[in-house]
Order: structure tokens, then C-alpha cells, then sequence
């Protein structure tokens, strides 16, 4: 895992920064973050900083905006009867509930209203357009969120006397229909944005039809931007600052979102769009009932209203088991093909539905940290969603083999694949080939970003900034500090709480979830903690907090770590696999990736020079490419390596599927040889263990430390685990505890007796 900082300032770019700050009176380093964003001058900053309404652009810039308008006033004048057909996801569905509203106030009264299912594909349906021209005739069509692409579609329903005006926001082809088209990627315009979603584009619409009245319904907008993964700056910045307004105000809030959010509602920013409200829009669709969505948006009766949200609330329930369940499915399957030869990931089986494949592929990336392909059965061919790792252009990789398909679409980290049966497996050879040789061993390292390092106390008002570029989202990313610490003690918040805190010099840092930093944060080394910045409230009291994001160890040659590797080494005593012995000449595999090296005595890593420049680790492999790595005091294999090397020889294997062996050249029991066994040294250690009962107990290593005489650290450890093991000792709720009734023989624990053989065979 490769920790990457912003850019060090120049002298000129020091200047600019000192300038933004000056005439926007913030803070030197608010300004550094909003450089950092490309926000590089001094009139970009003041747009970012006073974002909302003021920044929206006319929509009669748009090239067929003027004409749109005049052909929906004629359609008002002639009481014609309007279509508007979207899409199923949560931009589709917001796009038309939108645009239904404005076209509603604007006065159009035969309306109807549609956004197809998962299974009818994206785009327009012409069937779909011709059932509803036989009920009764369409004389205009309105598309949203789709139909730049469809030049042949609306020819054919141009044919039937159908007028079709086209709002998309996706990328035009060469050949554009022969219509009106609303689009911001469209060139030769005034526009000065090209990108927003399909609900921004419905809502331009809406505003020069009906002008501020269109405004009300920017929180569906908001949540359109969001969903879709818009870059929030710009006009996209205005649109979530003022929907979010609506979502905060309890006079505007909606009804359907104040259902949705149900005890989410205190504060709602972009994240919770992000994840509470659009994954439960999107499971409408994802369960084949993308109009429980839309009816919901504009249903009129409260009860309806609510019977409704708890159906997509239930839907979303669904959605996340099916999710997992086929997450699970493509873990199994991935196992028995081995990650050495796979740059990119392909998965399948015909009974998944298409629905969910997106989300499970984008969980599958962040395990595996390389392009991941899932696909499902859809009538005679396989139907496959991409995602990527962020140095992958995995359109580009699809693009160079499209011959092998049968149709494609998306963008550089995420895209949509249909494919035969038959040539699946060419397929998968030929797009693994094509990233092979497009792409080298540094651009599947993962990397984590941060803004810098922090070693002094975080201001009140430096946090109070950070706020002010909210919200925060993709293409302004909530910014990440880091700062460095030494042995550190982590505590729960709360006696049984899964959540951590620490106090590190800039400030209190809260670690969610953090009982797996614990170890690392306890250890006498230097680290860095990756965090967020807030400003928290307490009984109207004010203080900045820290959120813990990552801990990073920097583990240069392990000194000092002897104690917490022979703690992990003693724990592993029981373990037992079967291994192949091999000689020392024939252990380096080479590929680059799949094979992590164990070894238990960081000692003997001097031993193998071919390893030099491979990462090293403690206990476990930092980051998820599995690129070859070393790891000392091994204590589990994670999902994906295909085979485990021991350097030198193990106390025990570790348990795993993947094929082990062990370099039967050089031994690994030497920190073995230095513990006694020998019962005066048991007892001795004894008395100072009883007098602990009662403290704080957060492992043996740590235990030593704290207590022990730094040359009987080591023995003090073994001893410790071994009384641990015949319960003579206890930990009770994290407090190491005498259990003065117990008696019992030191041959009757199996750690005391291993280690016993062990010194006896040892040579």
C-alpha cells in the first residue's frame, strides 16, 4: 500500500495559494486544499466558496433548448398528448419525475410518464413507444437520461408521426438522431459545463419552461448528481448545495425522502444521498420494479406515500442478500483460478441477475486490487459489468478487443460488456493479454492519497473550513491527513463498544470499528494514521475530532518487535499442515504475483537478496493486488495469493486452501532456543503475573513491555501464553485476571510441550 501526498508548492504556486487565502479570508492551508482540488484562482475559489443558485447557468445556452421550448408550447396549444420515457436507475427515475412536474405546472395535461425495467435494457424501447402510440396516440416524445444514441429508433418512430425531443447527458456518437437534442456534451454550444446528469438536463428544461418555480425540485436533482457519480464541482456544486437546503429544512422535505431516510434525517449531506437514499431508488430497479420509484415521486396520498417507501426500503433488504450471495458465489469461484496469470478478473454463471453484477464486481476490486468483470446469463449470451482500479482504462481494454463481443459501453472504471457464450473464453484470454502488455506492475499498486502530514494541533477554525467545502463527493473528496505515532494505547468508547479512540498531538482521533488497529497502534513503532477532520457536538459543546481511515505502519527492519512476533509465533503452536520440503536453490518463483513469503525470524531475511525489493509486512500482507510479498510472523492468507513459501522453518503452518512449502536450508527456531522451560523461571514470572491481576490486558507483548524487565521480555511472554493456556490466567472484558482455585501442570499445555520438543530437536 503506497501512502501518496498532494503536490509540494513551488514558489509561484505558494503565491497563488497565499493569494486565494488572502481574498477569500480563509486559511493558508484551506486555500492549499482548494489548490490541491484544481481550484487554482482566485475567482474559481470564490465560486467554490459561495456556491448555490447565483452560479447556474441560463438553459437557452444549450443549442436545442430554444427549440424545445417552442415545440412543448405548441404541444401546450394544441392539447397534445407528451410521453416521457426515462430510465430505470435513480438519475432515470429523478430525470422524469422532474421533468413530470414542470411539464405538469407548465400546463401540459395529457401527460404520461415511463421508465422501463432492468430486463427491456437501457434506452429507448420502440415497442414500448408503439403500445403506448396504440392506446392512444404520441404526438411528442420527451427522452430523458437516454436517446442520443438512438438514431435508428427515432427514425423508425418519426416514421409513426411522432416528434421526439431528446434530454441525455451522455456521450453524442458520430451520427446524431434527427430530432431536437438537449445535451451538454454536444460541441458548437454555448454551455459552459458539459458535464451533469440526466436529471440536471431535465431540470434545465423544467427552469426555462416554468423558470424558479423548477427550483423546488432540486432536491431530486441533488439526488440524480449524487447517484450518478457526477464531478461535484461547478454547476454540479450548485445543485447539490441548494437540493441539499431542501433535504435540511423540514418545510421542504419531501414526504417520500423523509420516509426513505427514516432516522437519517438529522443532518443529510452527500453521503447520505450516496448511501441511504439512491441504493434504495436503485433496488426498485434492480428487482425488476424500477416503477415503485416513480410512483413513489409522484404519488399524492400519504399513506400511498408510505406504503411505497417501505416497499423500497424492502427491496434494498433484498438487494444487499442477493448481493452478498452472489458476492460469495464469485469468491468461491475466483479461488480455483489462480490470480498469477489474471490481470483482469472475469466471473460468471447464467443464474446471477444483471441487476447486481455492477455493485458485486465494484466489492470485488477493492479485495483483489485489478480490473473485475462479472457477468450473468441473458438469453443465449452473457451480459457483463466492469469495474477498475483507478490507473486501468478498462473501456480502452475493451475497446481494443470489441471484435469479441457482441456490444459494450461505460467509461475508463466502469463499463458494460454483452458476449457470446462461445467466446467468452477468447474473451478473457485477449483482454488479459491486451492489459498485460498496455500495463506494468506499479499501475496495479494500490495507493491511498492524503493531503499532507499533520504534527501540530488541529485549529477549531481549520476544521470549521473544512466544512465549507462541503459537499463532498467525487471530484472533491473530503480531505485526508496524516500524522505520525509511536506506541499508542487505543481504548473502546464504551465498555463493549466496537468503536475505538486514541489521542495522538494534532487531536482526538475516533476509529470506527477499530479493534483491528489496536495491535498495530500498541506497537513500538512508527506508523502513520490516515484521518478526517470534523467538528464534532457535545452537549452544545465544540471540539474537533479526528476519524480514522487507515493505519499505516512503516516496519522497516522490525526492530523492537521481538516480543510481538513470538506472541503471534506462540499462538500459531497448534497449527498443523501438510508442506513439500524445498532446498533453498528452488524456492524463488518469480511471476511477480500470487506467492507470499512467510518467514517467523525477521533475522533470516538477510539470507535472501533475490527478495530485497519486495514489500515486507508484520502478521499480514498490507494491501489487496497480491503481488509477491513478504510477510514475518504469518498469521493468516488472504483470499487470492495461490501458493505460501516459509523462508525459514515455521512453529506452524498457517491454515489455508493455497499449496505451501518450506525452505528446509535454513531454521527458524532460533528465538525458540532462548526461552526456558525450566520451572524456577516459570515461577519466578509467576509471582509478577499475579501481582497484575486486575490490569488492563491487550496481549501478552504488550503485557511485557509494561511490566517486564526488558531482558526477560521474551520469557515473559512464553510464560504468560503458556498460563493463558492452562487457564491459570484469564482475560475477562479486556482485564487480565488470577484464577487462584486453578491448578494445573505445565506438561498439560500443548504450547509448554511443543516448545519443550521443539528445544530438544533443535540443533
Amino acid at each position: 500500500m503506497k501512502l501518496v501526498y498532494g503536490k509540494t508548492l513551488n514558489a509561484d504556486e505558494t503565491l497563488t495559494v497565499q493569494n486565494i487565502a488572502k481574498s477569500c479570508d480563509v486559511l493558508f492551508d484551506t486555500a492549499r486544499l482548494l489548490f490541491y482540488r484544481n481550484i487554482d484562482t482566485v475567482d474559481k475559489a470564490k465560486r467554490f466558496l459561495s456556491a448555490g443558485k447565483h452560479g447556474f447557468y441560463s438553459p437557452f445556452l444549450f443549442s436545442g433548448m430554444k427549440d424545445a421550448v417552442e415545440r412543448i408550447s405548441l404541444a401546450k396549444e394544441r392539447d397534445e398528448n407528451i410521453l416521457v420515457f426515462g430510465d430505470y436507475d435513480a438519475d432515470g427515475v429523478c430525470a422524469t419525475t422532474v421533468l413530470y412536474y414542470c411539464l405538469t405546472e407548465f400546463g401540459i395535461k395529457n401527460l404520461r410518464i415511463y421508465v422501463p425495467e432492468r430486463e427491456e435494457g437501457y434506452g429507448l424501447n420502440v415497442d414500448t413507444v408503439t403500445r403506448f402510440n396504440e392506446e392512444k396516440p404520441v404526438d411528442l416524445l420527451i427522452t430523458v437520461d437516454c436517446g442520443i444514441s438512438d438514431f435508428d429508433k427515432i427514425e423508425r418512430l418519426n416514421s409513426l408521426g411522432i416528434d421526439v425531443i431528446v434530454t441525455d447527458h451522455h456521450e453524442p456518437p458520430e451520427i446524431l438522431p434527427d430530432c431536437i437534442k438537449v445535451n451538454p456534451k454536444l460541441v458548437g454550444q454555448e454551455y459552459p459545463e458539459s458535464v451533469l446528469c440526466g436529471a440536471g438536463v431535465a431540470y434545465k428544461l423544467g427552469y426555462a419552461l416554468i423558470g424558479k418555480a423548477a427550483d423546488k425540485y432540486l432536491d431530486f436533482v441533488a439526488l440524480a448528481t449524487v447517484a450518478d457519480s457526477m464531478d461535484l464541482i461547478g454547476e454540479n456544486r450548485d445543485i447539490v448545495v441548494e437540493g441539499l437546503k431542501l433535504f435540511n429544512d423540514k418545510k421542504t422535505l419531501k414526504l417520500p425522502f423523509k420516509n426513505l431516510l427514516g432516522e437519517n434525517n438529522k443532518i443529510v449531506s452527500a453521503q447520505t444521498l450516496a448511501y441511504v437514499i439512491a441504493p434504495r431508488i436503485n433496488a426498485g430497479g434492480r428487482m425488476g420494479d424500477a416503477n415503485a420509484a416513480l410512483e413513489l415521486f409522484t404519488a399524492k396520498e400519504p399513506e400511498h406515500i408510505y406504503d411505497l417507501s417501505v416497499k423500497l426500503n424492502g427491496y434494498n433488504i433484498e438487494r444487499q442478500t442477493e448481493c452478498d450471495n452472489i458476492y460469495h458465489e464469485a469468491k468461491i469461484k475466483i479461488k480455483k483460478y489462480s490470480l498469477e496469470t489474471r490481470d483482469v478478473i472475469l466471473v460468471k454463471d447464467e443464474k446471477w441477475s444483471a441487476g447486481f453484477i455492477g455493485i458485486v464486481a465494484a466489492k470485488l476490486v477493492e479485495d483483489y486490487g485489478r480490473p473485475v468483470i462479472v457477468f450473468a446469463g441473458h438469453d443465449d449470451y452473457l451480459k457483463g459489468s466492469a469495474r477498475s482500479v483507478e490507473p486501468i482504462n478498462i473501456h480502452d481494454a475493451i475497446t481494443a478487443v470489441k471484435d469479441l463481443l457482441i456490444g459494450f459501453g461505460g467509461h475508463s472504471q466502469a463499463a458494460g460488456v454483452s458476449v457470446s457464450k462461445e467466446n467468452f473464453s477468447a474473451f478473457d484470454l485477449a483482454l488479459n493479454t491486451f492489459v498485460k502488455n498496455n500495463y506494468g506492475k506499479t499501475d496495479f499498486e494500490q495507493k491511498i492519497y492524503a493531503d499532507w502530514d499533520v504534527s501540530d494541533e488541529i485549529s477549531e477554525r481549520f476544521a470549521r473550513e473544512i466544512d465549507m467545502l462541503e459537499p463532498f463527493g467525487v471530484g472533491n473528496r473530503r480531505p485526508i491527513f496524516t500524522t505520525e505515532v509511536g506506541a499508542i494505547t487505543s481504548l473502546p468508547l464504551k465498555a463493549g463498544s466496537l468503536h475505538y479512540f486514541f489521542k495522538c498531538k494534532p487531536l482526538e482521533i475516533l476509529d470506527f470499528n477499530g479493534q483491528k488497529h489496536v495491535q498495530t497502534l500498541s506497537l513500538p513503532i512508527k506508523k502513520k494514521v490516515l484521518f478526517e477532520i470534523n467538528v464534532s457536538t457535545f452537549k452544545s459543546k465544540l471540539s474537533v475530532k479526528g476519524y480514522a481511515r487507515a493505519v499505516l505502519p512503516e516496519y522497516g527492519d522490525f526492530n523492537g518487535l521481538d516480543e510481538y512476533i513470538l506472541e503471534n509465533e506462540l499462538s500459531k503452536i497448534d497449527g498443523e499442515r501438510t508442506f513439500k520440503w524445498i532446498s533453498r536453490a528452488e524456492f524463488f518463483n518469480g511471476n511477480g504475483t500470487g506467492t507470499l513469503y512467510a518467514i517467523s525470524d525477521p533475522k533470516n531475511l538477510s539470507l535472501y537478496p533475490e527478495l530485497s525489493t519486495l514489500p515486507r509486512s508484520l502478521f499480514v500482507p498490507e494491501g489487496k493486488n497480491f503481488s509477491d510479498c513478504i510477510v514475518v510472523s504469518l498469521k493468516e492468507v488472504p483470499d487470492g495469493f495461490s501458493r505460501v513459501i516459509y523462508l525459514d522453518t515455521p512453529v506452524s503452518i498457517v491454515n489455508s486452501d493455497v499449496p505451501c512449502a518450506v525452505v528446509k536450508d535454513v531454521c527458524g527456531y532460533k528465538f525458540i532456543k532462548r526461552l526456558s522451560t525450566d520451572r524456577v523461571d516459570f515461577a519466578r514470572i509467576f509471582n509478577q503475573l499475579r501481582l497484575l491481576s486486575g490490569k488492563i490486558y491487550k496481549g501478552s507483548a504488550d503485557f511485557a513491555f509494561k511490566y517486564a524487565n526488558p531482558v526477560d521480555r521474551q520469557q515473559f511472554v512464553f510464560v504468560t501464553e503458556v498460563f493463558l493456556q492452562l487457564n491459570i490466567f484469564s482475560v475477562k472484558n479486556g482485564i487480565f485476571t488470577y484464577n487462584e482455585k486453578v491448578k494445573n501442570a505445565l506438561t498439560n499445555s500443548k504450547l509448554y510441550s511443543k516448545i519443550v520438543l521443539l528445544k530438544e530437536s533443535y540443533v
